[in-house]
């Protein structure tokens, strides 16, 4: 093939090219990885700027078999792979909403001798359970199990659980006052850590409440 073919067909490329871009409507896309920019639709062509991923572009066209398109970013226009080129409404990442601002919980309070309101929060924070203790109809934890939060308190455990309590587990802060009768009453004792063995009070514990140590 002599210089003179070689060029025609380099000419009918390049306008087979610029048809088919100049034949389409242009669109914005977005780059989804870094990508190269180059001067022709291939890789046989020079680099002349690169995309970082996620950068808008508007896309003029691409090629016949839709592997190449012409883009345009700030100060550059040429060919980028259209395999790394998505279309904005197509699964463009979309920026994290801004965080609502933060509202102060503050409060303030009027009394006068007729007339009193409150505005805001100004009451302070209910405290939070310091811990639990869990009660098992077996010893060393096993079998079944209940457990209290802080400040709970049974006068009557039930016919279930009543003289059925046989090993204890602490957790937090907190203890248990324990009672051979309903009503906090007969004989009390305080179980401020686990115990696998409650010895005699096992098979003998009606009532309980728990406190903070």
């Amino acid at each position: 093939m002599n210089f003179r073919k070689i060029a025609a067909v380099a000419i009918l490329a390049a306008t087979g090219a610029l048809a088919a871009v100049g034949g389409a409507q242009a669109y914005e896309a977005f780059a989804t990885t870094a990508l190269n920019v180059r001067t022709g639709p291939g890789t046989n062509y020079p680099v002349i700027a690169a995309l970082s991923a996620n950068q808008v572009v508007e896309v003029s066209g691409c090629n016949s078999s839709n592997t190449w398109c012409q883009v345009t970013a700030t100060n550059v226009r040429g060919w980028a792979s259209a395999r790394y080129l998505r279309p904005i409404d197509d699964g463009r990442p979309s920026p994290a909403p801004s965080p609502a601002p933060n509202q102060p919980d503050i409060g303030f309070s009027i009394n006068t001798p007729n007339f009193n309101v409150t505005i805001g929060n100004n009451r302070p924070p209910e405290p939070a359970p310091s811990g639990r203790v869990c009660f098992y109809e077996e010893y060393n934890y096993d079998g079944r199990s209940f457990c209290a939060a802080d400040n709970d308190n049974e006068r009557f455990l039930g016919n279930f659980w009543n003289d059925r309590i046989r090993s204890a587990r602490v957790e937090g802060n907190v203890s248990a006052t324990v009672c051979t009768s309903s009503n906090f009453n007969g004989r009390c004792a305080v179980i401020d850590r686990s115990v696998r063995n409650l010895g005699m009070l096992s098979d003998d514990i009606s009532s309980y409440y728990l406190g903070r140590r």
